[in-house]
């Protein structure tokens, strides 16, 4: 029998907090977790997802915070494409049905307490159990509202007014995140956050 360590065995029971906000959880979803889901514990900086392997994994945050980085060859300097709170997701592929693999490297930003569960097993359990549909469909969900909206700041051409957008629209992010951050999340300089923090009352 597959011995589990108690940081796992907690990850899970953190997940299982959060998908009971959505679906009425039975003992069988926790054993479920455990028993296909790996833990990895993640320190800042740390490499979950290396960029170009085919892996395919979904990777649940369950503590801390991970985020999707990659080097933009135009200006040579490392840009924040996504970033996954407790309760989010990062995918190895561009989505759940494809093959492509995603842009960027998926890293730790915060130590962080990641459960990893394989493509074939959300498939597999998806059809069969309309719970973890359920799971899978909010993940998918915070992820398509967070791009959405990242988008729509990428569209105002003036730093500082594309900043401000973001600490009225992105309170959670804000909050979390450090400037430099934030500079690499919103492709602008942390002199144009601290200019543009001083107009803030």
């Amino acid at each position: 029998m597959k011995k589990h360590t108690v940081l796992h065995q907690q990850a899970v029971e953190q997940l299982l907090t959060y998908w009971s906000q959505y679906a009425k959880i039975k003992r069988s979803h926790f054993n479920w977790l455990l028993d296909h889901s790996t833990y990895h514990q993640v320190s800042t900086r740390g490499v979950l997802y290396q960029e170009g392997s085919r892996e395919k994994n979904v990777y649940i945050v369950c503590g801390g915070l991970i985020a999707r980085i990659y080097e933009d060859d135009a200006s040579e300097t490392d840009k924040i494409f996504s970033v996954a709170l407790p309760g989010m997701a990062l995918t190895t592929t561009e989505h759940l049905y494809s093959d492509r693999p995603s842009q960027g490297h998926i890293v730790g930003i915060r130590p962080s307490h990641i459960l990893a569960l394989p493509y074939e097993t959300v498939h597999k359990y998806k059809k069969k159990d309309a719970k973890v549909a359920v799971l899978v469909d909010v993940l998918h969900s915070k992820k398509k509202k967070q791009l959405v909206q990242l988008r729509r700041l990428s569209l105002i051409q003036n730093p500082s007014e594309r900043y401000l957008r973001f600490y009225r629209d992105m309170p959670m992010l804000r909050a979390i995140l450090s400037q430099r951050e934030m500079a690499m999340l919103l492709s602008i300089s942390r002199s144009t956050i601290q200019r543009a923090n001083r107009r803030i009352p």
